[in-house]
């Protein structure tokens, strides 16, 4: 039997998780919660929240409404300042694809 779409999920969560703490940040994941932030990751200098999703072919119109909804929420709460949200997109085969959100812009992350 093939895995999960919430198996997919949790593994592209593991794999953030492990790379922010190679980075150097204190990680919590939120397991199952269905909410804008799926992993957050706090260091000394910098809150980063991650939205994930899992992709056998990109298109980034595909994710238009998940990005216009941080983005609502960014603005909802006045949070642009305090909380870096990043919208990070696992391509099977390809890896992660990542871009910064703020309120008025969305841009591609090396």
């Amino acid at each position: 039997m093939g895995r999960t779409n919430y198996q997919r999920g949790y593994e592209i969560e593991r794999k953030i998780v492990h790379e922010l703490t190679d980075r150097g940040f204190l990680v919590v994941r939120s397991a199952g919660s269905h909410s804008k932030v799926d992993v957050l990751g706090i260091s000394r200098r910098r809150i980063l929240a991650v939205q994930s999703k899992r992709t056998k072919r990109f298109s980034m119109a595909a994710y238009r409404k998940e990005i216009a909804e941080i983005q609502a929420t960014i603005k909802e709460h006045n949070i642009d300042e305090v909380i870096d949200f990043e919208f990070w997109v696992w391509v099977d085969r390809q890896g992660f694809r990542k871009w910064k959100v703020t309120v008025d812009s969305v841009s591609e992350v090396a």
